[in-house]
């Protein structure tokens, strides 16, 4: 594996999670005046956007350059954030997460599928689990270390938070363009239409393809949906914004440990994942239910486990499908999951409005567990 190209992944990664607005937006949402339903609506555009643009992405990258894709999807952020500040009402915030979902939808499975093809083109294949899962661990050690510093730079207000956070975007965005040309894209001559249709199909015909992406879509859903109503969760509990902020840095540590971590568990039987899902289901059910600022301590380990499915269900979907479409099929699993996120945050927005943010996270720790348990015992009768 040549050491430079997985430097490189390592310090996009590092640049394109340095963000210190993460940890705080949705709770500056709530301090502009948001309601838990436009908080929702936001989140939701987020989602939709992706979702819309998820596989249209991909095609793309099977097409043109991948770096330059993924460094427009930075540019996209920026403007966003400047939205932000330039336009701070409920209509801004809207905007910049449309941005921020078209970047997320330019993003994800075009990075997945650029360091898969050069690891494969170098072959070693086998190592993408643990070279995208310590990719992972690094973003996530960026975002512990964004959160640490927003602790700080929050009695700077919001708008110095979104300046730096601008100026780290712009760094991911020259990161990008350091990447390597990715080989597969370089030999991929198709149409859009035609790479979309081979897309589909070979996922339609493929059960195994299909029941990983339709799991990878439900832990998705739930694992990157809440992820923005982690920060309003400890303050629903009586924890300060500075609090709030070391709180998600602990989050971003358990998602880093989870990531780095998750190859180990690359032999274990996909029933082992089912459980796993249960369980982050238990735990969340718990935390609500107490609802008190040592029920954080509830949260950080479930989103590590979060990170634990998710490689792994990303490892074996790639080990499943051909290299000719492979950014169209990851696009397609991105697209599944962000099609059920925007579900679950739209359920979620009007449980906390009618009702309560303790109800709404209740309700998704009873879901989980349930999805979890089902497919739990789904993979057992099988076997019989």
């Amino acid at each position: 594996m040549a050491r430079p190209f997985v430097g490189r992944v390592y310090a996009f990664k590092a640049l394109d999670a340095f963000v210190l607005i993460y940890p705080l937006y949705t709770v500056m949402f709530v301090a502009r005046g948001l309601t838990p339903v436009q908080v929702s609506a936001t989140l939701m555009a987020w989602s939709i956007t992706a979702f819309l643009l998820q596989i249209p992405s991909g095609v793309m990258a099977d097409r043109w350059s991948r770096r330059w894709i993924l460094a427009g999807a930075q540019i996209l952020r920026v403007i966003g954030f400047v939205a932000w500040i330039v336009w701070p009402s409920f209509a801004g915030c809207l905007l910049g997460m449309v941005l921020w979902g078209a970047k997320s939808a330019f993003t994800n499975g075009v990075f997945e599928a650029l360091v898969y093809d050069e690891l494969h083109g170098e072959g070693r294949a086998e190592d993408y689990s643990r070279v995208i899962g310590r990719a992972q661990g690094v973003g996530f050690v960026a975002v512990l270390l964004a959160s640490l510093s927003a602790s700080v730079a929050v009695r700077f207000g919001y708008t110095a938070i979104l300046l730096v956070s601008i100026v780290c975007v712009l760094g991911a965005a020259a990161a990008a363009l350091a990447l390597p040309r990715a080989r597969q894209t370089l030999r991929v001559g198709r149409h859009y239409l035609a790479l979309l249709r081979q897309g589909f199909r070979t996922v339609a015909g493929a059960p195994l393809i299909l029941g990983f992406i339709a799991f990878a879509a439900l832990s998705n859903a739930f694992g990157g949906g809440l992820e923005g109503f982690w920060p309003i969760f400890g303050s629903q509990t009586g924890l300060p914004a500075s609090s709030v902020a070391l709180f998600v840095a602990a989050i971003s540590a358990a998602q880093a440990g989870g990531a780095l971590w998750a190859h180990r568990l690359r032999e274990a039987a996909t029933p082992v994942f089912f459980g796993l899902f249960a369980l982050i289901g238990l735990l969340l059910l718990a935390a609500a239910g107490s609802m008190q600022p040592w029920s954080v301590a509830l949260i950080v380990p479930l989103c590590g486990l979060f990170k634990i499915v998710d490689v792994n269900f990303d490892a074996r979907l790639h080990d499943a499908i051909p290299t000719e479409t492979r950014a169209t099929i990851a696009a397609v699993k991105s697209f599944s999951g962000q099609v059920a996120m925007t579900g679950m945050l739209m359920v979620f927005g009007g449980l906390a409005q009618a009702s309560s943010y303790r109800a709404a996270f209740l309700a998704c720790g009873a879901a989980i567990t349930v999805i979890g348990v089902g497919a739990l015992l789904r993979s057992r009768l099988l076997k019989a």
